[in-house]
């Protein structure tokens, strides 16, 4: 007995494209996911160096960083929540612009001065890895993957930082 196998190859064709297409795919938006990643670490580097120069205060030191991160992550300077590539990643998390935080981190001790110069920038994001959703909801935790990018370079005293400390001393011509 012999059985018919036309059209036995274009099926394991078209299957095996199947598969080729969804791994070309996922391959091109993980690529993209990981450039973003580092994009934001340059961005959070900057901020972090624009928040380690001195000024006259350090809310003005804090204004320059979270600056430096609209200009960079965000579309304009107006709308600080709303994401530059929202198609390949969104900011998560709290702050202001949303997933920043600038300032010590949450681990050190504020105030003390064995950890004040762990200060910097922090940026949360997801990015999808997947260009169709997995479970069949538009969101699914399995269907991104969540980045965080810190760059913790220290803060110069602000001026008015070396007053109060100077002054608590009893020093009141100082140079600061």
């Amino acid at each position: 007995m012999t059985m018919n196998r036309k059209g036995q190859a274009s099926i394991e064709f078209a299957l095996t494209m199947i598969l080729v297409i969804a791994f070309i795919l996922f391959y091109f938006q993980l690529t993209l996911a990981l450039s973003f990643g580092n994009f934001v670490h340059y961005a959070t580097f900057m901020a972090a160096r624009a928040y380690l120069a001195s000024s006259s205060s350090q809310d003005d030191q804090t204004s320059r960083a979270r600056y430096v991160i609209v200009a960079t992550l965000k579309k304009s300077q107006g709308e600080s929540g709303t994401d530059r590539f929202p198609s390949i990643a969104k900011a998560v998390g709290q702050g202001d612009p949303v997933g920043t935080q600038i300032g010590p981190g949450s681990n050190f001790i504020d105030g003390d001065p064995y950890f004040s110069w762990m200060q910097g920038v922090r940026y949360a994001f997801k990015s999808k890895i997947f260009l169709i959703s997995l479970s069949g909801r538009s969101t699914s935790a399995a269907d991104s993957l969540n980045f965080l990018s810190e760059s913790w370079l220290g803060r110069e005293p602000s001026y008015s930082d070396c007053q109060g400390d100077m002054g608590k001393l009893g020093f009141f011509d100082n140079g600061c």
